[in-house]
């Protein structure tokens, strides 16, 4: 594997923190009371599409691999400046859920560099070395993911999609953590507009207490729109010809450090662990 993933440009870059500048946190009491802008309300949901509860004690290798398709011995995203080495060895079932968990191992990569910690992902997507097709995709529907976050700081968590193109864009971020703030969800819409020119745009909500710390995070994806919806609630919305039109897999993962959550402290506790308990997706 090359030191430069071949979607390394695809995330969290400076221009992304830059435009954060300019965003100001949502709390969920304001997306509550923004009317229609932003509403709670049901969502039909169709043919039900994928579901994985996490049952049994072992991951489902026939819906899920544990590395991005680019790293068949293990991987990570290089031009992120992460310092974690994703293994298979960090992706457990247990108890109904889900644990990707990031642990300090010194780890030399396929790509040559030593990285301190070892970390677990997830993702839908094709393996490597295989033919293009994703073990699971989907074009417009209704995808919900249970998780409870993890704190400290330089911990990130994060579940998205990318195309099973195998580019790196469009991408959508349902939600990605800063674990130093972990009571603060940001979310992300990536795409080239029609001259090819890579644009970006995102939001941030404030997470309201919930028991044990589990909270649902979905994606209301259709033709026209995308609504993303924390505990229920209408977060943000996208309208307009940004919004994707062509099948995406699905991704969960926890990082360690990197350019957007920044290095871990002497506080940041490890081993660390970002848990799913759900991820259901319906057709719309």
């Amino acid at each position: 594997m090359s030191t430069r993933s071949p979607v390394g440009n695809r995330k969290r870059t400076a221009v992304t923190l830059a435009c954060f500048a300019l965003i100001a946190p949502m709390p969920a009491s304001c997306a509550e009371r923004n009317g229609s802008a932003l509403e709670q309300r049901s969502v039909s949901r169709g043919r039900l599409l994928f579901e994985d509860r996490f049952d049994g004690n072992h991951l489902d290798g026939q819906r899920w691999n544990t590395c991005h398709w680019w790293g068949p011995d293990g991987c990570t995203i290089s031009t992120n400046n992460e310092l974690e080495w994703y293994v298979p060895q960090q992706v457990a079932v247990r108890a109904g859920t889900l644990r990707l968990t990031v642990s300090r191992n010194r780890t030399v990569g396929s790509d040559g560099r030593t990285y301190a910690y070892r970390s677990g992902m997830v993702t839908t997507g094709r393996t490597a070395d295989s033919t293009p097709a994703a073990k699971f995709a989907y074009r417009y529907g209704y995808l919900e993911v249970r998780a409870r976050i993890p704190r400290g700081a330089g911990l990130w968590p994060a579940l998205w999609l990318l195309p099973t193109t195998n580019e790196s864009l469009p991408e959508i971020d349902l939600a990605e953590v800063r674990g130093s703030r972990p009571d603060t969800i940001s979310m992300h819409l990536h795409w080239r507009d029609p001259s090819g020119r890579a644009k970006q745009r995102g939001a941030r909500t404030t997470l309201s207490s919930t028991a044990e710390g589990w909270h649902v995070f979905a994606l209301d994806w259709q033709r026209d729109s995308l609504r993303w919806l924390v505990d229920g609630v209408e977060r943000w919305r996208v309208q307009g010809p940004e919004v994707p039109s062509e099948p995406m897999y699905v991704i969960a993962n926890l990082a360690i450090g990197g350019d957007w959550a920044g290095p871990p402290n002497a506080e940041t506790p490890f081993p660390a662990t970002f848990e799913i308990d759900r991820v259901t997706v319906w057709a719309s």
